[in-house]
């Protein structure tokens, strides 16, 4: 049976890991969305230049694939954000820890309003959502009315 120095050393590592892991995560989502943004401008760019429609339809799907693709990683993410914080709460209140911010924690986050609410992988998923609907509209509009 290991002694308790062995099981706080643990816990603190994998507290560690989770941190990390849930930056990395983050790190990830804003990737996706960067890159759906980028293609979006690129479009945006081969319409002000009037590209027919051989260019265009098959840009608007790569659009709508890449933001389904960015929206699927930022859900996965944040169900997994959520997990990762359960286990930092639970290893922060078993060292200690959590004590020491819980206040801190209560204390901002009754002012953080509307900011507060929406968690930055949720942003994400509706970004992309927002960019996959004007992409489909945009495809309708050239496929049907051009």
């Amino acid at each position: 049976m290991k002694d308790k120095d062995e099981i706080k050393e643990a816990m603190i590592k994998d507290l560690e890991l989770q941190w990390k892991d849930h930056f990395h995560m983050r790190d990830q989502t804003w990737k996706t969305l960067s890159n759906s943004i980028l293609v979006f401008l690129g479009i945006v760019g081969l319409e002000i230049k009037n590209v027919g429609n051989i260019v265009m339809l098959p840009a608007y799907c790569v659009l709508i694939f890449i933001s389904f693709i960015g929206w699927a990683v930022a859900a996965h993410h944040r169900v997994r954000q959520e997990q990762k914080f359960l286990y930092i709460t639970k290893y922060e209140e078993e060292l200690g820890l959590l004590d020491l911010k819980e206040d801190i924690i209560k204390k901002v986050d009754s002012k953080t309003g509307l900011s507060g609410k929406i968690f930055t992988a949720r942003f994400i998923e509706i970004t992309h959502l927002g960019i996959i609907l004007i992409a489909l509209f945009l495809l309708i509009k050239r496929i049907f009315f051009e």
